[in-house]
């Protein structure tokens, strides 16, 4: 096991370095947390020198900081990082696993469904010495993918589209006698984790894109749809993508939205790292991923829980 996850890594890193790309390393301590109403950071105290007490973080992902290091260098970059996220347990979550975050210059959405493609095809070449994978009793040749927008594989999938609130309440209620009130983003994850998502990468790489701009996060907006895209491969999501917002104001307002969420959900008053902010800026047209290392692995050596890829 653990040779054949050196070889995937060493593929991946020279793969990267074969188109250009520079290996960074960011700081995994960090004073300011993601604001995903989603993601939980795990805090701790430290003490420094001086006897002066502080708060910090375990990054969730070295997101920010490798923007700040896009927005000085504007050249392709990529790193292999352990991250922390607290309230995960299951057989596709740990609260500490490892990801491949990369940001390529120039690149829009197209361009960074074929760079995960290649990513997914060196990986496979690594193990099995061509880019065919065998996953829960199924064969997978990342040389063919699929891809579907977000109002497409509601529609096929649920029978309703994402923009229509008052239908997929109905066919929530429908299924789940004496649910609650949902608001419109909860029952948006309701439908995408039980009724979208499981059906994703059945047969093919799958990649999803154009998100409800609610789901756009830190990517930007564009004719209305969020300018993102996820990456699945028999109902398991892998990659994360943004074509980057590099607004500062946008990304401020969004931010300032975000910590007020997390106010209410925890009770705790979260800060905004405004270095960051400043630095979009000067951060160039980019596109940004997030890959699960971890999760990976389960996909090309056919496994089913995360904690067996992580010994």
């Amino acid at each position: 096991m653990i040779r054949r996850k050196a070889k995937v890594l060493k593929r991946i890193r020279d793969y990267f370095d074969s188109t250009g790309a520079v290996e960074v390393l960011t700081d995994i301590l960090q004073e300011y947390p993601n604001l995903d109403s989603n993601i939980y950071p795990l805090s701790l105290k430290i003490t420094t020198s001086g006897g002066e007490e502080k708060d910090v973080f375990l990054h969730t992902s070295p997101e920010l900081q490798m923007k700040k290091l896009l927005a000085k260098y504007k050249t392709d970059i990529y790193q292999i990082t352990k991250v922390f996220r607290n309230f995960e347990g299951s057989k596709k979550h740990t609260i500490e696993f490892t990801m491949l975050e990369w940001y390529r210059v120039g690149y829009n959405l197209e361009d960074l469904i074929d760079d995960t493609q290649n990513i997914f095809i060196e990986a496979a070449i690594a193990v099995n010495k061509i880019p065919k994978i065998s996953f829960n009793g199924k064969t997978f040749d990342f040389r063919q993918v699929e891809k579907i927008t977000v109002n497409e594989a509601f529609y096929k999938y649920a029978g309703v589209y994402p923009d229509d609130y008052e239908k997929m309440i109905q066919l929530i209620k429908s299924n789940e006698k004496g649910i609650k009130e949902l608001s419109y983003e909860e029952a948006f994850y309701y439908i995408y984790a039980f009724y979208v998502e499981p059906n994703l990468g059945k047969e093919k790489l799958t990649f999803i894109y154009d998100y409800p701009p609610q789901f756009a996060a830190m990517a930007k907006i564009e004719n209305g749809r969020g300018k993102r895209f996820e990456a699945y491969v028999d109902g398991l999501e892998l990659v994360n993508v943004y074509y980057e917002l590099n607004d500062p104001q946008e990304q401020l307002k969004r931010l300032e939205e975000d910590a007020l969420k997390k106010k209410k959900e925890t009770g705790r008053k979260y800060h905004i790292d405004l270095e960051f902010i400043e630095s979009l800026k000067f951060m160039p047209e980019a596109s940004g991923a997030s890959l699960g290392i971890d999760r990976l692995f389960m996909v090309l050596f056919d496994k089913k829980d995360i904690k067996q890829v992580q010994n």
